[in-house]
């Protein structure tokens, strides 16, 4: 034994090693057990009834005080966008005891959809936070279309409240329920015709027409036909941003032939992909669905807020 020792080339002061993703492992570790604390809060109050009664009853003078929260989020968001990642974990929390109450979860929607609509300083900060609360939450994943809808029909300045699906669609993963949302709205506004509709439907082309190019290719059609018959109706800067639009059609949106169909299967895959991967605990076992999406959609949203995200 002594003589294998004597001729080892490994040296006791040698420094330590690692593989090369031991650093990525510790992170997703760290993830995963900060994220599932979270989860064990939300499922011990929303699945245990008993508990979930006393808990709504405490929470109840809360409420208030949470909402408030909300919108000292929003204000600062408007003001400074920058403040994103600094308050998406105390969004999060915020709004995680709530996840199975389907009143404040609509309030929550409408203030959300609302100030969107009204400050468009808000609009992409907005639909960032719809997306990481959606992920989370399938009870606000289908009411904030629901409520889109609703304004569309209702709202007086619809040109915003279009502008704002045009984010949603632009960010969240399941574009088809958005994408007719926005056909349908450029129909509309093309029926009534006018420099600021067709200002507003170019706008809002802008953001989602290579999107919607293979998701809707044959509302965009008739759209751009109508939009076509009706070039010399427009003028002044509409005339330069329709043409400017048609144009950008014409070459693809901007996107070269030979990445077009791996580029759009990468944005529309990619969450689906991250969600069906299996993630470990630290012990071993296996995550469970509810787990590893909730862990997917972090993973997904900033790789940054995966490494900063802290155990509450």
């Amino acid at each position: 034994m002594n003589e294998i020792v004597a001729k080892s080339s490994l040296k006791a002061d040698a420094p330590e090693w690692f593989p090369n993703n031991s650093i990525m492992t510790q992170r997703v570790d760290s993830l995963s057990n900060s994220l599932q604390n979270r989860l064990k809060i939300h499922k011990r109050h929303g699945n245990d009834s008993n508990h979930s009664q006393n808990h709504s009853a405490a929470a109840i003078p809360n409420i208030d005080d949470d909402i408030k929260r909300l919108k000292q989020i929003i204000t600062t968001l408007s003001r400074d966008p920058g403040q994103f990642d600094n308050l998406l974990d105390i969004f999060m929390e915020t709004l995680i005891p709530y996840f199975n109450d389907l009143m404040t979860l609509f309030t929550v929607a409408k203030i959300l959809v609302e100030e969107a609509i009204t400050d468009p300083n808000f609009r992409y900060s907005g639909a960032r936070l719809c997306f990481h609360l959606e992920q989370n939450c399938p009870e606000f994943r289908a009411e904030l279309p629901l409520r889109c809808e609703k304004h569309l029909l209702e709202n007086r300045n619809m040109h915003n409240v279009l502008l704002f699906i045009a984010e949603l669609y632009a960010q969240l993963p399941h574009v088809a329920v958005y994408g007719k949302l926005l056909v349908d709205s450029f129909k509309r506004l093309l029926s009534i015709g006018g420099n600021e509709n067709v200002k507003c439907i170019c706008q809002a082309l802008k953001l989602t027409g290579y999107s919607l190019e293979k998701s809707n290719k044959n509302d965009l059609d008739e759209v751009f036909e109508q939009l076509e018959n009706i070039k010399n109706a427009v003028g002044g800067n509409v005339t330069t941003l329709l043409n400017t639009v048609i144009n950008l059609r014409y070459s693809n949106w901007g996107h070269s032939g030979d990445s077009t169909d791996s580029e759009y299967e990468i944005d529309n895959h990619v969450y689906e992909g991250v969600t069906n991967t299996v993630f470990y605990q630290p012990d071993g076992n296996v995550l469970t669905n509810e787990e590893s999406e909730f862990i997917a959609s972090y993973m997904h949203s900033n790789e940054e807020y995966a490494r900063n995200v802290r155990d509450i």
